[in-house]
């Protein structure tokens, strides 16, 4: 059997129960206090959203109204949307690679450098691109994003990339 050797500094069982108890109590009242601001956050999330649809469509009738599709409206949204999601990763990419070591840093440099730094330069990319291209049943989203992305870089850089897919 084990002996349990006691210190002169350290707190008995009970004490160290009391220790835990309150602990734990701030636990509870920190998920708690969590769990009305998640429910207060989605009642106003949800009054942005109602809104802003509100906002949305009133517009949509308005270039309706002046011979404009909203879909697409909508396509040239989405695309933007997209566009701004990737620069935003983009951005966060670009801090990691900052957050690296002096020649770390500059040896991940050197290799964004040589693969080029948009997608449609990379072959999978272009495959990808040319195949939404050839497709004559794209929808207008698809067709938006094909053509930000086709804009975002150079005839030159179009054309070495679809070479390097084939």
């Amino acid at each position: 059997m084990t002996k349990v050797h006691e210190r002169p500094n350290r707190a008995s069982p009970s004490e160290a129960g009391s220790f835990v108890e309150e602990f734990d109590r701030l636990e509870q009242e920190r998920e708690e206090k969590l769990r009305v601001l998640d429910a207060e956050f989605k009642v106003k999330k949800r009054a942005i959203q109602k809104a802003t649809d509100a906002d949305q469509k009133e517009i949509l009738g308005d270039a309706k109204k002046h011979g404009v599709n909203k879909g697409v409206i909508r396509a040239i949204v989405d695309a933007q949307k997209l566009k701004r999601k990737a620069e935003a990763m983009i951005e966060r990419a670009d801090g990691k690679v900052d957050g690296l070591e002096s020649d770390d840093r500059d040896f991940a440099t050197d290799i964004r450098t040589a693969l080029g730094s948009n997608f449609a330069s990379f072959g999978l990319g272009a495959a990808a691109v040319s195949r939404e291209e050839s497709d004559d049943d794209q929808d207008e989203t698809t067709t938006a994003v094909v053509d930000a992305v086709k804009g975002s870089v150079s005839q030159e850089e179009w054309d070495a990339a679809a070479k390097a897919q084939h």
